[in-house]
C-alpha cells in the first residue's frame, strides 16, 4: 500500500471519527437542554397522531439501540481480552462503541422529552428489562432489553451498498459472512485468542447492521412526517444513524479470515481492499422510478422493507430478543404496526 493511499486512508478516517463525534456532541447537547424550543409553541403545539405514532416507534428503537450498544461498551471498555480483540480489528473500535452508546441515549432522551413537551406520551420499556448478561468480567449484571449471545447476522447490507441494485425495486444480495447463532459478545471468562476473534468479528458485523437498519428505518418515516419539528428530529438522528454505518464500514478492512467447525460462523479476508472492503461510499442506484438516472442514495427506504415493521422482523430474526416475553413482542409490533399506518405507503 502506498504512502499516498496511507495518507488518504488516515485522512478519511478522521474525517468519519470527527463527523461521529459532533453528532454525539450535538445529541447531548440537545439533550442537555443547550438547544432547545421556545417554551410558548412547546407548551401550545401539538402533534399528529402520526407523527406521535412515529415519534414512539423511534423512542422505542432508541431504547433498544442503547440497550445493545451498551452491553458492547461496557464489555470493550472492561474486559481487557474483548477490547483487544475488537481492536485487533481497528484501533478504536472500542472508542466506536463507547460514542454510539452516547449518541443513541440521546436520542431516546430527546424524543421521550420532545413527546412530553407536546403533550404526548413518551416510551418506558424498564419492565422488559428481564434478560439476564452473561456472567463475565466487565459487564454489569443488570437484566437488558436485548440479548448479543446467539446472534445471526444479516451481512448482505454489505454488497447491497457495494452494488447497483435496489431493494425497492426487487434486488437481493448475497451474504459477505455466514454468522449463525453466535455470540457477539464473551459467553464466559478464559476464551482462548482464537474464540475471542471470532466473537469480534461477528460484534463487527453487527455493528454495522444495526445502524445500517436504523439509517433506512429513519429514512422510510421521513415522507410520513408532518409537523416540521418532527421532521428536524428525524432527519437529523437519521443523519447521525449514517455517520454511524459508515464509520463501521471503514472498520472492515481489518477482518481477516475466519472459521469454525460448524460453519455457522464464516468471515471472508477482507483486508488490503479484498471483496471491496477499500469502498464505504455506496454505489448509484435506481432510485424512486427507473425511467430516472441512477444515483447514490439510502436504501432501501421504502415501508415495506426499511419500516418499522421490516425493523422489528429483522431484528426478531437476528435473535436479539431471544428470552423476551410475549407481552414484549405484542407492545413492539403494537407500536410498528401505527408508525408504518403513520401518513400512507411509501
Amino acid at each position: 500500500m502506498t504512502k499516498a493511499h496511507d495518507l488518504a486512508d488516515s485522512t478519511r478516517r478522521e474525517f468519519l471519527k470527527t463527523g461521529a463525534r459532533a453528532g454525539a456532541a450535538l445529541g447531548l447537547a440537545m439533550t442537555a437542554g443547550e438547544i432547545s424550543m421556545p417554551s410558548a409553541r412547546a407548551a401550545t403545539s401539538r402533534l399528529s397522531t402520526g407523527d406521535v405514532d412515529i415519534l414512539r416507534f423511534l423512542a422505542a428503537a432508541e431504547l433498544l439501540e442503547h440497550d445493545l450498544w451498551q452491553q458492547y461498551a461496557e464489555l470493550g471498555e472492561n474486559n481487557p481480552d474483548f477490547g483487544e480483540a475488537l481492536e485487533a480489528i481497528d484501533d478504536d473500535m472500542v472508542d466506536y462503541a463507547v460514542d454510539v452508546t452516547e449518541d443513541e441515549l440521546s436520542h431516546h432522551q430527546f424524543i421521550n422529552a420532545f413527546l412530553a413537551s407536546r403533550g404526548a406520551e413518551p416510551v418506558n420499556l424498564d419492565e422488559f428489562k428481564t434478560i439476564p448478561p452473561p456472567n463475565v468480567t466487565g459487564i454489569a449484571q443488570t437484566p437488558r432489553l436485548t440479548n448479543l449471545t446467539k446472534l445471526s447476522v444479516d451481512t448482505s447490507y454489505y454488497n447491497r451498498y457495494r452494488s447497483t441494485g435496489n431493494p425497492d425495486f426487487g434486488d437481493t444480495f448475497p451474504q459477505i459472512a455466514t454468522i449463525i447463532r453466535q455470540p457477539g459478545i464473551p459467553t464466559a471468562d478464559g476464551l482462548s485468542d482464537r474464540k475471542l476473534g471470532g466473537i469480534a468479528r461477528v460484534a463487527a458485523f453487527h455493528f454495522a447492521s444495526i445502524e445500517v437498519g436504523g439509517t433506512s428505518l429513519y429514512d422510510s418515516f421521513l415522507p410520513k412526517v408532518s409537523n416540521r419539528d418532527v421532521l428536524r428530529i428525524v432527519g437529523s438522528i437519521y443523519a447521525t444513524e449514517a455517520i454511524h454505518y459508515a464509520i463501521f464500514e471503514d472498520t472492515f478492512g481489518g477482518i481477516t479470515a475466519f472459521q469454525n467447525a460448524s460453519g455457522t460462523l464464516v468471515v471472508p479476508d477482507l483486508t488490503e481492499g479484498k471483496h471491496g472492503s477499500e469502498h464505504v461510499m455506496p454505489k448509484r442506484c435506481t432510485f424512486l422510478s427507473r425511467d430516472l438516472p441512477t444515483c447514490s442514495v439510502i436504501r432501501p427506504s421504502a415501508t415495506a422493507n426499511a419500516g418499522a415493521i421490516a425493523a422489528v422482523k429483522a431484528l426478531t430474526a437476528s435473535n436479539l430478543f431471544d428470552g423476551q416475553s410475549k407481552k414484549f413482542f405484542r407492545t413492539l409490533n403494537e407500536l410498528a404496526l401505527k408508525a408504518d399506518s403513520a401518513g400512507g405507503s411509501y
